[in-house]
C-alpha cells in the first residue's frame, strides 16, 4: 500500500488521523515562497535594465510584496476549491505509521533527517555569511543582507518542515520545495557576485539536496506515478545555480 492509499482509507474507525495544517500554516509558507519570487523576478528585470546589484535590491522589494499577496489568493482560491469538492491538486496528510508500507516509512525517514541536517547546514552557513558581511567595511550591500535574512528564514522553515515530516504531517512539503530552490538560486547570484563562493555553493548542496528528497516524498505521496519530475526540476536547478554563474 502506498502513501496514497492509506490516506485516501483514512477513516476514524481505522485509526487514521487526516490532520492539516491550518490557514495561517499554508499562508506563510506560501507568502514567504511568493515574496521571494516577486522580489527576484522584479530584480532580474531591474538587473537587465541595467541597475546595479545595490540599487536594484531594495526597489525589487515592491515585487515581493505583490507576490505575497498574489499567493494569499493563490491559496484562498486552493482551499475554495478543495472546499467545493474540485481540489486543484491532491493534498497529503497525517497519516498512521501503522498503515505505510516498509519503503514509505524509510522514505519519510530519510525526508525528515535530510531536511534536519539542510537546517543545520543553511544555519550554520548563514552564520558564515552574516559574519563576513558584518566584518565589510564602508557601504554593506543591501542585497547580501537581504540575502542572509532569507537563508535565517529557510533554515528555520527547515527545521519546522522536518519536525512536521517526523510527526509524519506532509501538507507543508509543497511550498518547502519551492523554497528550497528559490534559495538555490538566491545563493547562485551570491556565487556571481563573490560572496562567499565556498559558502554558497555548499548552501546549494544542502538544499539541493533537501529539495530532492521531498521530491521523493512527493511523488510517493502522489502515488508514485509516473515519472518523479520534481526530482529532475530539483537537481538540475541546484547543479546550474553552481555551473552557470562559475562559467559566465
Amino acid at each position: 500500500m502506498t502513501m496514497t492509499e492509506s490516506m485516501e482509507h483514512s477513516t476514524p474507525g481505522n485509526g487514521l488521523a487526516p490532520v492539516q495544517r491550518g490557514l495561517s500554516g499554508h499562508l506563510f509558507s506560501w507568502m514567504i515562497v511568493g515574496f521571494v519570487v516577486g522580489w527576484f523576478v522584479l530584480y532580474s528585470a531591474l538587473r537587465l535594465g541595467g541597475d546595479a546589484p545595490n540599487t536594484a535590491a531594495m526597489p525589487a522589494v515592491v515585487g515581493g510584496i505583490v507576490g505575497a499577496i498574489a499567493a494569499v489568493f493563490v491559496v484562498a482560491w486552493v482551499r475554495r476549491s478543495i472546499r467545493d469538492g474540485r481540489p486543484l491538486m491532491q493534498r497529503a496528510r497525517a497519516v498512521n505509521p501503522d498503515a505505510l508500507s516498509s519503503s514509505d516509512l524509510a522514505i519519510v525517514r530519510l525526508t525528515w533527517i535530510v531536511t534536519f541536517a539542510a537546517a543545520i547546514a543553511t544555519a550554520a552557513i548563514t552564520a558564515i555569511i552574516a559574519l563576513h558581511w558584518m566584518r565589510l567595511t564602508g557601504t554593506r550591500p543591501k542585497s547580501t543582507a537581504l540575502m542572509i535574512v532569507w537563508d535565517a528564514v529557510v533554515a528555520l522553515w527547515l527545521l519546522d518542515e522536518g519536525r512536521r515530516i517526523y510527526a509524519k504531517v506532509f501538507d507543508g512539503v509543497e511550498a518547502l520545495y519551492f523554497g528550497c530552490l528559490l534559495t538555490a538560486v538566491l545563493a547562485s547570484i551570491g556565487i556571481a557576485r563573490n560572496v562567499v563562493v565556498a559558502g554558497q555553493i555548499a548552501l546549494i548542496a544542502a538544499v539541493g539536496i533537501a529539495a530532492i528528497t521531498i521530491g521523493l516524498l512527493r511523488w510517493r505521496l502522489s502515488g508514485a506515478r509516473f515519472l518523479p519530475v520534481s526530482i529532475v526540476i530539483a537537481a538540475a536547478v541546484a547543479v546550474l545555480s553552481v555551473v552557470v554563474p562559475l562559467t559566465a
